[in-house]
């Protein structure tokens, strides 16, 4: 058991079985640029993110991973912004061993709490989202189909009055997880035991490894952890003296 499992974390290392893009939670304006590094279980070295606002309602990212697995290219579309919900859809391609396209639709909530009391403002954001991932050939050579939700979220900013609140949060969290229904049935999710794929023929041309390494079909493959960490400025700088507001 315990060199399994030292292989399957080798494996993760190694390859990084399936990656994602990071989003701005924040609507970017066009010209305007997000950019950072995420923290993720599924490629466990860091990935460093790029994003610029196309338009007001495009904008496009990339991401370089090290040495290489990990990195990919993304464009967003915001369909819905009405100030405390953004709407957005999500195209997605990673490079990696299961290398993978990503269609992902968010909804993205800020609630704003004003304390009258302290004359302080708090706001919160979660944000939800179905994604769609299509594994085009894997590491055992075959297509993997999967589907699933993902959560996320960011510590609260507070700001008093006549302070600027900040643009960006500190940082963001998501966890999600993307099923195979054809490599396993959804119960054995609560399994702790391995799937074996030989015990029913339904399942048993899907295996969950390759040569101790995760494959397309497996469990691990599905799930996603990550933190995300902007690096761009998040306050907006406060007019100097004699410039227009």
């Amino acid at each position: 058991m315990s060199r399994r499992l030292h292989m399957i974390m080798l494996g993760i290392a190694l390859t990084g079985c399936a990656t994602h893009p990071t989003i701005s939670p924040v609507p970017l304006k066009q010209g305007e640029s997000y950019y950072g590094y995420t923290l993720s279980a599924e490629n466990v070295l860091p990935l460093v993110f790029f994003r610029r606002g196309l338009t007001d309602k495009w904008d496009l990212g990339l991401r370089l991973g090290l040495p290489i697995y990990g990195s990919g290219i993304d464009i967003s579309r915001l369909l819905v912004d009405k100030g405390n919900r953004s709407d957005i859809l999500n195209l997605a391609y990673s490079f990696n061993p299961n290398h993978n396209i990503d269609y992902t639709y968010y909804r993205v909530v800020r609630k704003t709490k004003v304390n009258e009391k302290n004359n302080t403002t708090r706001q919160k954001l979660r944000y939800y989202g179905l994604r769609g991932m299509l594994i085009l050939n894997g590491i055992s050579g075959r297509r993997s189909h999967r589907f699933g939700i993902l959560i996320g979220g960011a510590p609260a900013i507070k700001w008093g009055a006549g302070e600027t609140p900040r643009r960006f949060y500190r940082f963001q969290w998501e966890l999600g997880y993307f099923h195979d229904f054809d490599s396993m049935p959804i119960i054995e999710l609560f399994n702790p035991r391995s799937f074996d794929h030989t015990r029913d023929p339904r399942f048993e041309n899907f295996p969950h490894t390759v040569n101790g390494l995760p494959s397309e079909h497996s469990r691990l493959t599905g799930l996603s952890l990550r933190l995300s960490f902007p690096l761009v400025k998040s306050v907006a700088s406060l007019p100097t003296v004699g410039e227009e507001p």
